[in-house]
């Protein structure tokens, strides 16, 4: 029997994660909390959802409680939080390990965390980390995306520095894309170029999980050929660099 899902928070996370669930064929129940009642009746209209009468409606209907909101709303969401027996937590809050959620709702409160990519609603197969293993949490993600589980806390907390890559990715490709429509292409077709040829070789990597990517690299870019041209002036000035070190600004932060 499909557990029946209660989600706390009805912003941008809550609506990509519901939206990769019910597009890869979750068809379980999911209430909304009514908090934010506008955004609720929106996105349950959305994404076949139930706005619950109140929140104590919620937790009464629900076997999982999903907290879908930042932490800096985290404690007004818990507030008023009467957990049950049956009751597993899925914590989407970023940053706030398990223990310190315990310590709000209860040591022997069971506690699942996740951070689903933002694009999961829209692209198939996206990354959702879990800690720690769930074998029924981690069936019904399936139907949104990738799993990737880990063995230590420590392990989750790192790859939540690579879910910040998406989000720095655009701007890049942004940049790469604007060069071209300078250049003469139009911005279908440089959208095309840039973001297909990236998506491609991300692809490619993603099939090929064993391949040393610098090998790779280094079987396209030969002597001679522009890309080899391209490659090194880039490896001369250390381009990666300045990205290596904003995941070190992002780790330190998460972990603080």
């Amino acid at each position: 029997m499909k557990p029946t899902i209660g989600v706390i928070g009805t912003g941008d996370f809550a609506t990509y994660l519901i939206g990769a669930l019910r597009k890869g064929g979750h068809d379980g129940r999911i209430l909304l909390s009514p908090y934010s009642h506008k955004k609720a009746e929106a996105l349950a209209e959305r994404h076949t959802c139930e706005v619950a009468a109140d929140e104590e409606r919620m937790l009464a209907e629900s076997d999982w409680i999903v907290l879908a909101v930042r932490p800096e709303q985290l404690d007004a969401a818990l507030a008023n939080l009467s957990l049950l027996p049956r009751h597993v937590v899925i914590s989407a809050v970023a940053g706030t390990t398990i223990a310190r959620l315990r310590a709000k709702l209860g040591e022997d409160t069971p506690v699942v965390r996740i951070m689903p990519s933002s694009y999961i609603d829209t692209v198939s197969g996206g990354v959702i980390p879990i800690y720690p293993s769930s074998t029924e949490v981690e069936a019904v993600l399936r139907t949104g995306g990738t799993v990737v589980t880990f063995d230590r806390e420590e392990q989750f907390e790192l790859s939540l520095a690579g879910a910040c890559l998406s989000g720095w990715v655009y701007r890049f490709v942004g940049t790469l894309e604007n060069w071209f429509v300078e250049r003469g292409l139009s911005q279908e077709q440089a959208r095309l170029i840039v973001a297909g040829n990236i998506a491609g070789a991300a692809g490619y990597a993603m099939a090929l999980p064993a391949a040393s990517l610098a090998k790779i690299s280094d079987g396209i870019a030969t002597e001679g050929t522009f890309t080899k041209a391209g490659l090194d002036h880039l490896l001369d000035r250390e381009a990666a660099l300045l990205w290596r070190q904003a995941l070190d600004i992002v780790y330190a932060r998460l972990s603080a």
